[in-house]
């Protein structure tokens, strides 16, 4: 789809900007927990080393009998200095229970008052804090020293923030390395899916899909023909209302999609056509009782597509009502034929009227017209006689004229009630077809040429069938070829001389009628040529309850 200016960013491209940018936001989080962790780390370490180091000076036997000497900051001080080096502390302070220091890293501190909390230690008990002394900030612990069981001295270690901080600093690569990784693995992951996803949208951007879907969904079901769309799989991926009714298939959006044609309960032939992703060209196909005329062309994806975007379109249309039309079309022809002919025979007849009149022959003329009245009539009379519906006696009626202007004689015979229960449409098509053909055969043969129609009640059998009616069309004609028994019902197939013609689908259109409304079409065994199609008649409700 063309677009002014620069190009919109892709769906795709912008869930990998979405997707980078959580990554960087996760890192960025990470980052900030892990300093804060590694700070917190930091201190802990330098408290508990503290601690240890006063402990370890507190018990030291040495310290315990000097701490209150005259001279005891000659004694410890060494002592003390030496631990710092050896200990990683800042400072070790030995002072009295009154915080007067008796040993500092700063000599001129030496008798000065300590700074920080001693009151814990003055009762017995260990303390940890961060205090701000002589040598700044500071992690520090303060430890009693007893002696005897009364607390005689206090010690306190530490390590400065600053030193801390160096502490922090060695683990800052650590965390820095952690949180390239995160980015890393989530550009990774952004990237993967930007290129699955790319896969599926291909370059649109989402104003484009969305615009490119609504488009999708107004054709889909506006176009008055069926339309089902299907993958490279040859699996159906998309079908319109149209094309639902037409197959039988569910309402369109409904069903889980993709599936395979059989899945859908598409019939076979049509399911044959997408499962091979064949090039169909005005094929005729029959699904049920419809005659449907299909096309299927293979569909490349577009530029900037999925490559995996193509497959098959396959477009139906309804051919049943032009096949009805065709055949209203022939009887239309043959009536037009018929009523020439009659037309020829009318003139005739008032030409022989004139004559006899202008003779002065009066009642001779007047049986004339009579006679010819009368004849017409009877067929007339004698067809509504036999055939109790409307529909099918009109189309019976004309049938007869039609046949005995083409030297067929044609004849009915019907018991009372005896009619299939067909709409008249699909009346019209099942009789029509079978007497047309009964017709044509008929024609094809050496005099005498006649076709016979009989409507009877088929009596239900001992094994509880339901009733049904039976329409039964012989003819005079040559039979059927041994070759085209097998294949007489089959779309396409003709025994007519004439297969450029419109022929072939008469019998098949006829039979899944029938078969739709729970009846059948087929030959009758031996000879002459005898068409039967059976109809059950549907039992009223108020005659299958059970007995009160």
């Amino acid at each position: 789809m063309p677009m002014t200016g620069s190009r919109a960013v892709s769906i795709a491209g912008r869930v990998f900007a979405v997707q980078l940018a959580a990554a960087v936001l996760v890192a960025g989080a990470l980052l900030a927990v892990l300093a804060v962790d590694a700070q917190r780390s930091a201190e802990r370490d330098a408290a508990e080393t503290s601690l240890s180091v006063a402990r370890t000076v507190a018990v030291d036997p040495r310290v315990r009998a000097d701490v209150d000497a005259a001279d005891a900051t000659e004694r410890l001080e060494p002592y003390a200095l030496e631990l710092v080096d050896e200990a990683g502390v800042d400072f070790v302070t030995i002072m009295t229970p009154d915080g007067i220091r008796v040993t500092h890293p700063d000599r001129s501190e030496i008798g000065k008052l300590f700074r920080g909390t001693i009151a814990p230690a003055l009762r017995g008990e260990e303390i940890t804090e961060t205090f701000t002394g002589t040598l700044g900030p500071s992690v520090r612990a303060v430890v009693p020293i007893e002696r005897d069981g009364a607390v005689v001295g206090l010690v306190s270690a530490g390590v400065t923030t600053a030193n801390v901080g160096g502490i922090v600093a060695g683990r800052v690569p650590f965390v820095i390395v952690v949180t390239l990784a995160v980015v890393l693995v989530g550009a990774v992951t952004a990237f993967v899916v930007q290129r699955s996803l790319r896969r599926t949208t291909g370059r649109l951007a989402p104003a484009e899909l969305r615009r490119m879907v609504g488009y999708y969904e107004s054709v889909l079901h506006a176009v008055r023909e069926g339309l089902v769309l299907s993958d490279r799989e040859h699996r159906v991926v998309l079908y319109n209302d149209e094309a639902a009714e037409l197959l039988g298939l569910p309402p369109a959006g409904t069903v889980a999609l993709p599936a395979s044609a059989e899945s859908l309960g598409v019939g076979a032939a049509v399911a044959g056509l997408i499962g091979s992703g064949r090039r169909v060209v005005e094929e005729t196909h029959l699904e049920g009782a419809t005659l449907l005329l299909v096309n299927q062309e293979p569909a490349e994806p577009a530029v900037g597509s999925p490559a995996d975007a193509g497959g098959s379109v396959m477009t139906l249309r309804d051919q049943s009502r032009l096949q009805q039309l065709i055949g209203e079309l022939d009887s239309t022809r043959g009536m037009r034929d018929a009523l020439r002919a009659q037309a020829h025979e009318h003139a005739n007849t008032v030409h022989t009227l004139v004559g006899l009149l202008e003779l002065g022959r009066v009642e001779q003329a007047i049986e004339l017209a009579s006679e010819s009245t009368r004849t017409s009539q009877e067929l007339a009379d004698r067809m509504l006689a036999t055939v109790d519906h409307p529909v099918l006696g009109a189309l019976l009626l004309g049938k007869t004229a039609q046949a005995n202007e083409r030297g067929v004689e044609l004849t009915v015979s019907a018991a009372p009630g005896a009619v299939p229960p067909l709409t008249a449409s699909a009346l019209v098509s099942v009789v029509g077809n079978l007497v047309d053909n009964a017709i044509d055969a008929a024609l094809a043969a050496e005099a005498p040429r006649r076709v016979e129609v009989v409507l009877r009640h088929a009596d239900a059998e001992t094994d509880g069938d339901r009733p049904a009616v039976e329409l039964r069309v012989t003819d005079t004609g040559r039979g059927i070829r041994p070759d085209l028994a097998a294949t007489m019902f089959d779309l396409g197939v003709t025994s007519k001389s004439d297969p450029g013609g419109a022929h072939g689908n008469g019998l098949a259109v006829a039979r899944a009628t029938a078969r739709a409304a729970g009846g059948d079409v087929v030959f009758a065994p031996g000879t002459p040529t005898t068409v039967v199609a059976s109809f059950p008649v549907p039992v009223p409700a108020s005659t299958t309850g059970t007995p009160a």
